[in-house]
């Protein structure tokens, strides 16, 4: 008797401490600090642009939907997850910040960067295509330039897109530039030096962290992005081929 009284005792004693091993620790210890938010660069005119985080370094580029509704409606439908598509290898639809944590899959050295396609190869992307917008009076005759790629059959991909380093005017009329860097061109011209294969895969992974559009003052709204279906002139997926 003496002795359950003792245990008793003990048990009574013991069961506070391990209530208070048991409680959460205080909050203040699961605090995450928070991303720190971004700060767009000084002296924007009014419009619409686009904050390209990548491995790399972050690019801000001016979007141009007066020139290219559709290509721009494409691409920030598809970066700000408002654009649903279809998953070409689940075939199920969805509706994803679709260039996060994206591949950087083609460097042509000094001159673009390219991405989009995560197998590089077309099979990888949702089938989206845009019109051909060729009139645009901001082209590929400097450097700092996005357009989406022109694929075979005259499609152009309302997905993939690339990042010109340097001058390439013979895009001009290939493929709708909708989008001028104003922030990070070095960033641009350093992802394009990256030592490649000889299929322009990057040796080592470079990829898209985020991308995410912003408005500077009031523009005009965007565009909502209409489906379009080109006439497909073969039955081959392609890309486009630069002359050398």
């Amino acid at each position: 008797m003496k002795r359950l009284a003792i245990l008793t005792l003990l048990a009574l004693i013991a069961a506070p401490l391990f209530a208070q091993e048991a409680e959460a620790p205080p909050q203040a210890d699961l605090a995450v600090e928070e991303e720190e938010a971004f700060q767009p660069p000084a002296g924007l005119e009014e419009g619409w642009y686009a904050s390209i985080e990548t491995s790399m370094g972050r690019i801000v580029a001016r979007l141009l939907p007066e020139q290219a509704p559709q290509s721009v409606a494409h691409f920030v439908g598809l970066a700000e997850a408002t654009l649903p598509f279809t998953d070409p290898l689940t075939g199920e639809t969805v509706t994803a910040h679709y260039y996060d944590g994206m591949p950087i899959h083609t460097v042509l050295a000094g001159r673009l960067f390219e991405t989009g396609d995560a197998g590089a190869l077309g099979r990888s992307m949702p089938l989206l295509y845009v019109p051909e917008e060729r009139v645009t009076p901001i082209n590929f005759g400097r450097g700092g330039r996005l357009g989406h790629t022109r694929m075979s059959g005259a499609r152009i991909s309302g997905v993939k897109f690339f990042v010109t380093a340097s001058a390439q005017p013979w895009l001009n009329g290939e493929s709708p530039c909708f989008g001028a860097v104003v922030e990070g061109q070095e960033i641009v011209f350093n992802i394009s030096q990256v030592k490649a294969y000889s299929s322009r895969k990057p040796i080592g992974d470079i990829w898209i962290e985020k991308i995410r559009v912003f408005a500077i003052g009031d523009p005009p709204p965007i565009p909502d992005p209409q489906p379009y279906q080109p006439k497909r002139k073969k039955l081959e997926f392609g890309d486009f081929k630069p002359d050398n």
